[in-house]
């Protein structure tokens, strides 16, 4: 299986993609890359040629806008009276359950300069043909938030954030993080030490490195779906952030049930254990 993580933003600069082969209980991180790839700029074709030859891709990037805010932009007349309430104009149902089960809020994408991101994100999509609720090639992940689930015992206190540019400790922070994914992962994830001081010394390099052990984790059917029929609803229009389950960093180098490129589809059996179905 090959699976794709990009770190989406809005300018090639600041977009970051890292590719992983899986195979036979190993795993290794095939590229890994920052505004370039191969001495190739990360502009909308290149990620799209990368995207087309996984198995299953992870974007850190908002899939859609809140239903409310599209029904009330596409209104001739402004459907919320002077003194109403907005929050649900701001917030999609995906951003409010990650912040109930991981305390990390998204970014807004209809308040936020990650608006910017969400539009490159929506034709990049519709080019894939890929549903916004994870069901096809790509799926949508929020990095910081997977951490939490994945080494909860890192984030048990307030300490300082590795998204902060340029700083020691936020460097040192990106190292820890990174020392306990491969721990969890063992011996048989590889990457090289290039990869890993990469990873250091850049957060877009890690998010986009968590990306890709997501979409493994999509794959494998070890994401969380929406769990209701007005989620499952409510996902096509919004997106839904596939967060990990508890654990599953463990077990990404499992052989895939079923083949190698069993895929996320999006709902559960009566067990509550996640369906998979081929990825493309």
């Amino acid at each position: 299986m090959r699976t794709v993580g990009v770190d989406l933003a809005s300018q090639p600069a600041k977009t970051a993609i890292c590719t992983i082969e899986w195979a036979g209980g190993a795993a290794n991180v095939e590229a890994l890359g920052l505004g370039r790839l191969n001495g190739r700029i990360l502009d909308d074709r290149e990620l799209l040629a990368a995207m087309r030859l996984a198995d299953k891709a992870a974007i850190d990037a908002p899939f859609g806008w809140p239903a409310p805010f599209i029904r009330a932009v596409a209104s001739t007349d402004w459907p919320y009276p002077p003194g109403s309430e907005r929050a649900q104009l701001e917030r999609r149902t995906t951003d409010i359950v990650v912040y109930q089960r991981t305390t990390k809020l998204p970014l807004s994408v209809t308040t936020d300069r990650i608006a910017y991101c969400a539009m490159r994100c929506a034709a990049l999509l519709t080019t894939l043909s890929a549903p916004r609720d994870g069901s096809g090639l790509a799926v949508e992940v929020y990095p910081d938030a997977a951490l939490r689930c994945w080494l909860p015992e890192l984030f048990v206190d307030n300490r300082q954030s590795y998204k902060t540019k340029s700083n020691l400790a936020a460097r040192a922070r990106r190292e820890q993080l990174l020392h306990g994914l491969l721990s969890e992962l063992g011996a048989g994830f590889v990457m090289s030490e290039q990869q890993r001081d990469d990873v250091t010394h850049s957060d877009d390099c890690l998010d986009a490195l968590v990306c890709a052990l997501l979409a493994r984790a999509a794959a494998l059917g070890e994401t969380v779906a929406p769990d209701s029929p007005e989620h499952r609803d409510l996902a096509a229009i919004e997106g839904w952030i596939h967060l990990p389950r508890a654990g599953s960093i463990g077990r990404l180098l499992s052989p895939a049930r079923g083949s190698d490129t069993a895929a996320f589809r999006g709902d559960e059996d009566s067990t509550g254990s996640l369906a998979s179905a081929p990825s493309r």
